[in-house]
């Protein structure tokens, strides 16, 4: 169990390395449209809805690499002051309805993603880009953190049973 739970770390871990790497074309997108823009006077019609497409992929894809490397926002000032098995209880708790949420969340994405591939869906913007490859990524991205959600999850039951050794091994 170990070791799949190992898979999971490492393929978030990717993923979030790899979605890191985004930010340097959206930044040179970003100061390429503010040049044609301000200082050429020559603004574009189709570098927003690129930046916005890299920057939804930076955000599913960078997901669960937060969840992995505890990111996201957590109230430690209540949580601190308990015990570690006190701790644990309150997270599996808490984790019953993020996997939950979760998955609500991909299987109704999920419905979207292929209605959009169905259709080969653009957006109804000016320069109307397809969509469909954007919501593919993003299924792909919540379900990695679903993923990484049930492998933390897993991680904080072991702690509740078998102690805190147990889920390090």
């Amino acid at each position: 169990m170990q070791k799949g739970l190992h898979v999971i770390d490492v393929i978030n871990e990717w993923m979030g390395r790899t979605a890191g790497w985004l930010l340097i074309p959206l930044s040179f997108l970003v100061l390429f449209d503010v040049i044609l823009r301000y200082v050429l006077n020559m603004p574009t019609i189709w570098v927003w809805d690129v930046g916005v497409q890299i920057q939804a992929a930076i955000v599913v894809l960078g997901g669960g690499y937060a969840l992995l490397h505890k990111g996201h926002v957590s109230v430690d000032i209540l949580i601190s002051r308990l015990s570690t098995r006190k701790r644990a209880l309150l997270d599996a708790i808490m984790y019953i309805f993020l996997v939950g949420g979760i998955a609500i969340l991909l299987w109704r994405l999920s419905i979207s993603a292929q209605y959009a591939l169905s259709i080969k869906e653009h957006w109804t913007s000016t320069f109307a880009p397809v969509v469909y490859p954007l919501k593919v990524l993003i299924v792909i991205g919540v379900g990695a953190l679903l993923l990484q959600a049930i492998a933390n999850w897993i991680r904080i039951i072991l702690t509740l049973i078998h102690g805190d050794e147990a889920a390090r091994q």
